[in-house]
């Protein structure tokens, strides 16, 4: 298993990640966690097409920010919904960069069971170096790190519960990152057990580091 990969215990776990049912490569994780920047670059790496929701969005809609002036949280929520349902229904196998909220829909994790999601972590620095003054944001204005960190506590049990794989923020460069994604796709494709422990169980936490003493 490599270094900075948590395994999940989500079912239905164990399908071949190059066919089947997990067609598409989906990245889940807070605002900050690069999922954009290592989604296009996992693409590149496995000669896949990427998709990120919020730009699909904008390209349907207009501006985030203006949107949610416009109409409220609950049609932003509600429009994010359809559209990342589109995007994981589509014939063609991708990498999926999703909204750092998507998993507050039901639909959207009970559809994220059949596609490979990794969730990329970070820490609150590491989101207060990217996130910048988050006016592009429209849920972080007025107090970005404080509402980060408010919304980070609130997901993050949603977030591993959605994923295959959780990129520890110790994995702190791109090419480290998808270096590691790509490592636990052929480890899930070759011996889907390795993914079995439950995420629910002490054990599950510490594997990272037990892993890692032992490579």
């Amino acid at each position: 298993m490599p270094s900075g990969l948590e395994p999940r215990g989500n079912e239905p776990r164990g399908t071949d990640i190059r066919g089947g049912e997990h067609r598409n490569i989906v990245l889940i994780g807070p605002m900050g966690s690069g999922k954009s920047t290592v989604g296009a670059a996992l693409a590149r790496r496995l000669e896949r097409p990427h998709v990120d929701t919020d730009h699909f969005f904008v390209a349907r809609n207009g501006p985030i920010p203006e949107y949610f002036a416009a109409y409220g949280q609950q049609a932003f929520r509600a429009e994010e919904e359809k559209i990342v349902a589109e995007l994981l229904d589509a014939p063609r196998p991708s990498v999926i960069s999703l909204g750092g909220g998507s998993i507050l829909s039901p639909r959207t994790r009970e559809l994220l069971k059949r596609h490979f999601t990794v969730m990329l972590d970070i820490t609150a620095d590491q989101a207060a170096a990217r996130i910048g003054d988050a006016s592009t944001r429209p849920m972080l204005a007025g107090d970005p790190v404080g509402i980060w960190t408010r919304i980070y506590a609130e997901r993050e049990p949603l977030y591993r519960q959605c994923a295959n794989v959780v990129i520890s923020a110790e994995e702190a460069t791109i090419d480290a990152r998808v270096g590691t994604i790509v490592e636990a796709l052929h480890s899930a494709s070759s011996a889907p057990a390795a993914l079995s422990t439950d995420a629910n169980t002490p054990e599950a936490s510490s594997i990272h580091k037990e892993q890692s003493e032992r490579s």
